[in-house]
């Protein structure tokens, strides 16, 4: 980034007014619920607050914050709110506790009031809207370089960032996760609650971690799940990607190779890759449709991406490629999967959110040169994703600069627990190892060995990780040291 040293200054001095500034919270409100469906079977109430949409002018601009709650099973042994965040940045939580109450321990639902919500800009909360057409696949970024390689992306990132700017520009500034923490609060004192307990899984980790930078004395338990560094938000976040998706596509490869009686995709590693890259090549010739979905050779490897977050998942990217490879997309696993993320992820919002969260969160080097040099590094070094990850975005063009400096995150009060698997592809195990670091003695690390998967408590069935999460919920007791966990079954 390319600036005088006294615009320099300047801009230094009103960030360090700014984040050192004590937090600014809205005044407490009382939350109206009601029916979120006016379904009986589906016992979840929702409501709204109302937060500033600048926190340096409390009196001026709101915005909604769509939140629900789902009532502890046991009032007797309740003990408190405990809010839970999807992550994203842009997912939508508010049916969050729905989806939670089938998996969490009957302990932890009888404990606890699950809170779920949508961040500002996302979903019910007054969303912000880029303009984003197509598919989530089709307005995802950072993505693969196209025919016209690195300059044709430069141009596409430059022309995004302009098209967020018309369209949203008034709010884009006010995206931060710092502000989007700010209105965790605002939740926390709606509720009527001294402090609240936080499940986070992703991005919402970072979200939880800022909350406790911000207000450490509201903060009761803290789980962050598939935690990201704070020290790379966010380019050096995203190009972690390459690396992290090249060894999750070659473990993946590996176990089509041993598989070849039932796949015949090829009986070594290197046939197998061969097999895919043939593949993405007959589809850039004749793309693949699923409803809207078009699938070329670039959004085969995205989709790839995705389903590699668990190895669970191995035989859903066997499917797909054995389907598209047949011309036909009929696995129900496979189509079960594509259905679930086009509904999760709604494009112009979801992409949206996430830009104006990752360019708003940090300054971005604004020189194409670097990401270009980037970009053919990692392209070289990890061909299966890494030109996406390294490359440039609308963030390098992004029309705002943060009105704050990144949060960094010290040596916290309350405790927290760190859960992290060694093999995660979307937010790999270092992060989990320096977010536990950078929280201090009050933190604690657990650790699943020998598994590929992103998020782990209550859905990977890990009986040594969901214990020990359990344990830890119920009882406010972190272990004594941090804990490792064998990648065994049950």
């Amino acid at each position: 980034m390319r600036t005088s040293r006294a615009a320099f200054a300047a801009s230094l001095t009103a960030l360090l007014a700014l984040s050192l500034a004590p937090p600014v919270t809205a005044a407490p409100q009382s939350p109206q619920w009601t029916d979120c469906d006016a379904d009986p079977a589906t016992p979840l109430e929702c409501a709204t607050l109302r937060a500033p949409l600048d926190y340096r002018a409390p009196g001026g601009k709101t915005v909604e914050l769509a939140i629900s709650r789902l009532k502890a099973a046991d009032p007797a042994k309740r003990h408190g709110v405990l809010l839970v965040n999807p992550g994203g940045p842009g997912g939508s939580g508010l049916d969050m506790p729905l989806g939670l109450a089938q998996t969490f321990p009957k302990d932890v639902l009888d404990r606890f009031d699950l809170i779920g919500f949508d961040p500002r800009f996302v979903g019910r909360s007054s969303p912000l809207s880029c303009g984003f057409t197509g598919t989530v696949f089709d307005a995802l970024w950072p993505r693969l370089p196209g025919p016209g390689g690195f300059p044709a992306e430069a141009k596409a990132a430059k022309e995004v960032a302009r098209q967020c700017q018309r369209a949203e520009g008034d709010r884009l500034p006010f995206a931060s996760t710092r502000n989007a923490a700010r209105d965790l609060d605002v939740v926390r004192a709606g509720l009527g609650e001294q402090r609240i307990s936080f499940y986070g899984g992703s991005y919402g980790t970072y979200l939880g971690a800022v909350y406790g930078q911000l207000f450490p004395a509201r903060v009761d338990r803290m789980v962050l799940d598939g935690a990201i560094d704070p020290a790379k938000v966010w380019h050096g976040m995203n190009r972690g990607w390459g690396p992290a998706a090249e060894t999750a596509f070659a473990d993946w490869v590996d176990w089509a190779a041993e598989r070849d009686a039932t796949y015949h995709f090829g009986a070594t590693p290197a046939a197998v890759r061969a097999h895919y890259a043939e593949l993405g090549r007959a589809l850039d010739q004749r793309p693949a449709q699923y409803g809207q979905l078009k699938l070329d050779g670039n959004t085969l490897r995205e989709v790839s991406r995705l389903v590699l977050y668990s190895d669970r998942s191995d035989p859903v990217l066997a499917g797909l490629v054995a389907d598209l490879a047949d011309g036909q997309l009929s696995d129900p696993a496979v189509r079960g999967f594509l259905d679930a993320v086009l509904a999760t992820f709604p494009a112009d919002n979801f992409v949206s959110v996430f830009l104006a969260v990752q360019c708003t969160d940090a300054a971005w080097d604004r020189d194409p040169a670097r990401y270009a040099a980037e970009t053919a590094l990692d392209a070289k070094r990890y061909p299966f994703f890494g030109a996406a990850a390294a490359g440039i975005g609308p963030c390098a063009y992004w029309p705002h600069r943060p009105l704050e400096q990144t949060t960094k995150i010290r040596p916290a009060r309350h405790g927290s627990l760190v859960v992290g698997a060694t093999g995660d592809s979307a937010t790999p195990y270092a992060g989990a190892v320096s977010m536990r670091r950078m929280l201090g003695a009050n933190a604690r690390l657990l650790t699943l060995a020998d598994a590929r998967m992103h998020g782990l408590y209550a859905r990977y069935g890990n009986a040594c990780v969901d214990n020990t999460v359990t344990k830890y919920l119920v009882s406010g007791s972190l272990p004594e040291a941090d804990q490792r966990c064998a990648n065994v079954p049950g």
